[in-house]
């Protein structure tokens, strides 16, 4: 198959071998923006490729998140103006040694070279919600582009995703994967929060193209639903059987042993899930072991 997937109107899609991980390109001789550039350097090459050939003079990068996959491309467009949440810039000075170590090894496997080392950035543009003024989404034009960026905690912290409402598609960060079940870093709650405001904008009609950070495309709206559906499943599921297990007295090891029996996406496939949901079980115990009596 194509790594490349053509959503037309200039937009396209190109998937790396590793962790089926997606980059989007919005090209237009004007400006293009990409959305997640990665992973490996030859597929880093084959989207500086594409811009060139456009002849595109503007280039603007926005990074859905700080984990290591997501932000290896801005060496490929040192120019290039950024975008991102307000702490993106803070969690990838903490984590560089990380992403470079990922970086250099997922290259190695692949019969590569990383070459161009990993710096830290504070994004130009930074989004954040201001709820204080009522405010709870960025819209920026680049250009013919006009994207509106809403935080999406849950996975993590400086997570954003991106929505072009006029084509009704969405960029979903490490959202709503058909390979992933939701991978907490931190309590439920935040999680299902951001998939039903997702779900929202599906029933609403803004949202029938959903593009994951990873695994294939959801075309239609009732695909993307679908998506939601699934995962809010899991996690009232899996946050249902740790409250039972707190409930009797079980400690860490013994709630997880019995949610080891749940049936999820990616038990025991090809493309694991079964150390995400062992990491799901532990952060929701300590959160049920937090609240008040």
């Amino acid at each position: 198959m194509t790594p490349w997937t053509d959503l037309g109107g200039g937009v396209q899609v190109r998937q790396s071998r590793v962790c089926w991980m997606n980059s989007a390109l919005l090209l237009d001789r004007e400006h293009a923006v990409l959305v997640d550039p990665g992973v490996l350097p030859s597929e880093l090459d084959d989207l500086a490729a594409a811009v060139r050939a456009a002849g595109t003079p503007t280039v603007s990068i926005v990074f859905t998140h700080s984990h290591w996959d997501h932000v290896l491309g801005r060496p490929w467009w040192p120019q290039a103006g950024t975008v991102g949440q307000a702490g993106l810039g803070a969690e990838l000075r903490r984590d560089a040694g990380a992403i470079l170590a990922e970086a250099t090894g997922h290259a190695a496997r692949s019969g590569e070279a990383w070459s161009r080392g990993f710096q830290p950035f504070e994004p130009d543009l930074v989004v954040e919600d201001d709820r204080s003024l009522g405010r709870d989404v960025s819209a920026l034009a680049f250009g013919p582009w006009r994207l509106v960026l809403r935080e999406a905690p849950g996975h993590c912290d400086s997570q954003i995703t991106v929505h072009l409402e006029d084509r009704r598609l969405l960029f979903a960060a490490d959202l709503l994967s058909d390979l992933e079940i939701p991978w907490l870093d931190r309590e439920p709650a935040h999680y299902r929060h951001t998939l039903t405001r997702i779900d929202l904008l599906i029933s609403c009609g803004r949202i029938d193209t959903l593009v994951p950070g990873h695994g294939s495309i959801a075309r239609g709206a009732g695909e993307a639903h679908a998506r939601v559906r699934r995962d809010l499943r899991y996690l009232d599921t899996m946050e249902t059987g740790v409250r039972e297990a707190h409930r009797a007295g079980l400690p860490l090891d013994e709630t997880q042993a019995r949610l080891a029996a749940m049936d999820y996406l990616g038990k025991g496939a090809a493309y694991p899930m079964d150390d995400v949901h062992r990491e799901n079980v532990r952060i929701t115990w300590e959160s049920v072991g937090r609240e008040p009596a």
